[in-house]
């Protein structure tokens, strides 16, 4: 957030002004706004309050030699609301429903709810009926049991850029962890909450499922996010696991296996060439037991063409296939 807009800024400044009665010192919200990274003088901030006192409700009161501001709380009052927007409210409240053990998900689901509270009878009316006409298959999504608590430590971490010890059990492991990692961010992995970052132990950028976490302590070091993490941390994955070594994957499918692909998988390919046989199928990423297993499923409609090593480690899965039978 270091190019962070005017706009953004005074919006921040104001969103902080009206957290509390108690109100904010110059140096409060510049302190504030250097946990973002953003980096601006005592003037400039001055500026922004006087900017936004022009059209929002700003108050200084003078303790113990220093200047305090406050903002009044925003007010939702008789918001009328389109056909369409309401509509579209509907369907952003089915979208939040697999959601709702997380925190972010209650909390926007609420934040809805508190909207529609703010219009008219007839709307309201209007999302009940509406709401039942619409259903998302929500198969995909993990009903996680998540700790509130890290949720929140994780937030903090993350925009403090504070390294995080966890008690960490993986994926079919019956033991524990101790991790030091860097958080860099939270996301959504077919609907359970994760959280990215560099792992120490490890070595290298890992996922980490929130409900997994046995234990969290936000330490006392920080971190610097690499400056390339953003642009590569979709070459380095397939669907969902990482690997360090990035190659260039290609694999031919036949023409009834390439119907498939082209309908429902092709935004996982960087390229694919029509051919006369099916389609060449190109990601550069890495060989993870991901991508093995996504190719296997394709059985004889898939031909891994490059790397070579690729091929042999297909080729290693079907013959252990082959003794189970």
């Amino acid at each position: 957030m270091k190019d962070m807009a005017q706009t953004e800024r005074q919006i921040f400044i104001l969103l902080l002004l009206s957290e509390n009665k108690r109100g904010y010192t110059i140096s409060d919200i510049r302190s504030s706004l250097e946990k973002w990274n953003v980096v601006v003088d005592k003037k400039t901030i001055m500026r922004d309050i006087d900017s936004l006192s022009r059209i929002c409700f700003i108050t200084e009161e003078e303790r113990k030699g220093k200047t305090y501001y406050t903002a009044d709380k925003f007010r939702l009052s008789d918001i009328t609301f389109t056909s369409p927007e309401l509509i579209s409210l509907a369907f952003m409240m089915e979208l939040l429903k697999p959601y709702q053990y997380m925190t972010m998900g209650r909390t926007a689901l609420e934040l809805i709810h508190k909207l529609l509270d703010n219009t008219g009878n007839l709307n309201r009316e209007f999302i009940k009926h509406f709401s039942g006409l619409v259903t998302i298959n929500t198969n995909q999504y993990i009903n996680d049991s998540l700790n509130p608590e890290f949720e929140k430590k994780l937030h903090q971490a993350i925009q403090n850029k504070k390294k995080t010890r966890i008690i960490y059990r993986r994926f079919g492991s019956d033991e524990d962890t101790i991790r030091v990692i860097h958080p860099y961010e939270l996301f959504i992995n077919d609907g359970a909450l994760c959280v990215v970052g560099y792992c120490e132990l490890r070595n290298d950028i890992r996922d980490f499922r929130v409900s997994r976490i046995r234990a969290l302590t936000i330490l006392e070091d920080s971190f610097q996010i690499p400056e390339n993490y953003y642009e590569e941390r979709n070459r380095k994955k397939f669907i969902h696991l990482s690997g360090s070594l990035v190659e260039q994957i290609i694999i031919s499918f036949d023409k009834r296996t390439s119907k498939y692909i082209l309908e429902y998988e092709a935004d996982l390919a960087d390229e694919i060439i029509q051919t006369n046989d099916g389609i060449t199928f190109i990601r550069n990423t890495a060989v993870t037991d991901e991508l093995i297993r996504w190719i296997l499923q394709f059985g004889k409609g898939a031909k891994v063409l490059n790397p070579s090593h690729l091929k042999e480690k297909i080729k290693h899965e079907l013959e252990n296939c082959l003794k189970q039978y």
